[in-house]
């Protein structure tokens, strides 16, 4: 009984300290959210490590790999290479071989030599190709660690790559309407040669059928001269009905044209309407109501776009599709506030 008794008593025992270390881990992980939300590198770190391994809290890679971003953009050494790791296997986020490299390349120049073989094994494995751009921020990045003078450079780097950046994405949106516009011109000319085509058969067909007829009555003039005159009778109704069917073609074609050019008309009407609901839709998207956008700067707006860059970037838990919007709203905001305010 006594024996039973203690048996009793030590699971009480160990389901009580059970529960006092999971209550001590919850209150562990929200003290570290919020000093991770007050830009702690170290809190940012310790909490993606949390969600990597689900110690205290549901196992998220979507979320390790998010708060290893946060923590590398604030110099966090470990931070970096764990979110090179995954980028590097699609850990928790879309796989980006190039910009692991970048984040490798950064610890190797900071001395960290583990990260020599899994440099050389990307450039292996895949097409690498990093751009000018890219390369500029990380190594102003890393000379700024060594002297202020650098900061000014590293600022105009951020600059080029945010440009270069937006100008892929326009000149792919260019390149999708060009392609409307090349296969709509495509279908109009093969109209349009295929109807040319059908004329000439035709003209051909009725000289082909109007010497014929000239020949063959010729040769029974002197024979039956009524049978030759109904032959010319029918040659002449054979004319008449192929003119006729030309004349429709002809009337068909025009039709075509006729659209063709109320199409181009609606489309380009559709474009200037569609300008100013664009800009309505972009000020929506940055979330400004009527009574601030009068007001606004453009330094209110790029501060706005930093915030929302890290919901809508494809690292965070973005896309590239919302992130292409979210450049477009915030270039259509900036190009209106320089227009209307006169900022150069």
């Amino acid at each position: 009984m006594r024996i039973n008794l203690a048996k009793t008593c030590s699971k009480l025992l160990f389901a009580f300290i059970v529960l006092l270390l999971s209550f001590s881990s919850l209150a562990s992980i929200a003290q570290l959210e919020q000093q991770a939300q007050l830009n702690n590198a170290e809190a940012q770190y310790r909490l993606g490590l949390a969600y990597e391994t689900g110690e205290g809290v549901r196992r998220d890679l979507s979320l390790a790999a998010h708060w290893y971003q946060q923590a590398s953009e604030n110099g966090h050494h470990a931070a970096t290479y764990n979110y090179a790791q995954a980028l590097e296997y699609g850990r928790g986020i879309k796989s980006n071989p190039a910009k692991a490299v970048l984040l490798y390349t950064k610890l190797a120049a900071e001395g960290d030599s583990s990260t020599y073989g899994k440099i050389a094994r990307l450039y292996r494995d895949f097409n690498i190709d990093i751009a000018n751009e890219d390369q500029a921020v990380l190594w102003y990045d890393l000379a700024r660690t060594q002297s202020t003078e650098f900061d000014a450079e590293y600022a105009l780097a951020l600059k080029k790559q945010f440009d270069a950046h937006q100008l892929k994405q326009i000149a792919a949106l260019k390149q999708q309407e060009q392609s409307v516009i090349d296969t709509q011109k495509s279908l109009t000319t093969s109209n349009s040669v295929s109807a040319n085509s059908n004329i000439n058969w035709s003209l051909h067909l009725i000289y082909i059928s109007m010497l014929l007829s000239a020949c063959f009555a010729a040769l029974i003039f002197f024979k039956r001269f009524n049978t030759a005159s109904q032959h010319r009778h029918s040659s002449i109704q054979e004319m008449k009905t192929r003119l006729s069917q030309q004349q429709d073609l002809i009337t068909k074609l025009k039709l075509q044209l006729k659209n063709a050019a109320n199409l181009q008309k609606r489309a380009s009407s559709t474009a200037s309407s569609s300008t100013t609901s664009a800009l309505n839709d972009a000020y929506l998207r940055f979330g400004f109501t009527q009574g601030q956008i009068n007001n606004l700067t453009p330094k209110q707006v790029k501060a706005r776009y930093k915030q929302l860059c890290r919901i809508y970037h494809p690292d965070a838990q973005g896309s590239d599709d919302e992130m292409r919007q979210l450049n477009l709203a915030f270039k259509a905001i900036v190009e209106h506030l320089k227009a209307t305010q006169k900022i150069h």
